[in-house]
């Protein structure tokens, strides 16, 4: 039997020593192509051994707060979007 967590990135950010005690394996992040690098990133542990990301990476991007630090640093560009 296997336990089921969900949270959204910025409930993952808020309890991210929790998450490093419990070293989930498997993490999902549904909207992928919509979320920062930095959001997927943060849930990710010592014990995870596997991320899927789920999103249409031709649909929605992310949006990020600071027009300028966006486009100088491809902030607009997901990571999903990066890896397809």
């Amino acid at each position: 039997m296997q336990t089921v967590i969900g949270m959204t990135t910025t409930c993952a950010a808020r309890y991210l020593s929790t998450l490093r005690d419990i070293k989930p394996p498997i993490v999902i992040v549904e909207e992928a192509a919509e979320v920062l690098e930095a959001h997927i990133i943060t849930p990710l542990s010592d014990g995870c051994k596997h991320i899927i990301l789920i999103g249409d990476h031709k649909h929605l991007r992310p949006n990020p707060s600071v027009y300028k630090l966006a486009t100088r640093n491809n902030l607009n560009i997901s990571f999903f979007e990066r890896i397809v």
